[in-house]
């Protein structure tokens, strides 16, 4: 009898074993916080930065306007007359200023014989001498030692006659009559240097007579006189100063 008592109990206890070789399942999941996970940070208020406009590209060349030469064509630089004057100053006056000296002569030479005509009694033997002493004045003006190489025509209009050097023309009588000797021949003289003088203004013999190449001289404006100014406007800067 203890035997058959004992047998029912043997399921019960082979099942124990059973349940305890089962392996065990995941925890359950933990409902506190996690003490090392940090808390999300707050959303930012700011606005996002606004992205730069986009710009040309660098390789894209510039927009052209309608009037602007096609791109590798020559470009035409203008430069105005009155500044390359500026820069190339080689102390030659105006055409209108020779004229004007000129003139001056003229007139000179015409008052010269008047005056001598005059004077000289009526002679057959001294009738000649008014054209003489202005035909005298008129070949021999640029070297006259008491006009200091000056004419009167050059003088009021400060110029002067210069050889190689810039030496002027003070009692060299073959250069002044070499230069001036087209001069006697009436209205014809005169006119034909007038139209050589006003055809080379733009040319490299610009300032040169016939009777400048002669002579081998030019006509500048009077150094002594400039530097006068100059003196007189450097004084005028300072007191104003």
């Amino acid at each position: 009898m203890a035997t058959d008592e004992e047998k029912p109990k043997q399921p019960a206890e082979s099942a124990k074993p059973a349940e305890e070789s089962k392996p065990p399942g995941p925890p359950p999941p933990s409902l506190s916080p996690s003490p090392s996970a940090a808390p999300p940070p707050p959303p930012s208020l700011s606005p996002p930065p606004s992205a730069p406009p986009p710009g040309p590209s660098p390789s894209a060349p510039p927009p052209r306007s309608p009037q602007s030469p096609p791109i590798g064509a020559p470009v035409k630089v203008q430069v105005s007359k009155a500044g390359a004057e500026e820069e190339e100053d080689d102390g030659l006056p105006e055409t209108n200023q020779r004229l004007l000296a000129g003139l001056i002569d003229m007139l000179v030479v015409a008052g010269l014989c008047v005056t001598v005509a005059l004077i000289v009694p009526d002679w057959p033997v001294v009738s000649k001498l008014p054209y003489l002493v202005g035909a005298a004045y008129l070949v021999l003006r640029d070297s006259l030692p008491f006009l200091g190489g000056q004419s009167i025509g050059k003088r009021a209009t400060k110029l002067r006659v210069v050889k190689a050097g810039d030496t002027p023309l003070v009692g060299d009588w073959s250069a002044a009559a070499a230069r001036n000797v087209l001069l006697l021949i009436p209205f014809f003289g005169p006119l034909v240097e007038a139209i050589v003088l006003m055809s080379r203004e733009d040319k490299p013999e610009r300032g040169l007579r016939l009777g400048d190449e002669w002579a081998k001289t030019r006509v500048i404006r009077d150094p002594a006189v400039e530097e006068n100014a100059g003196m007189a406007d450097d004084e005028e800067s300072a007191t104003s100063g």
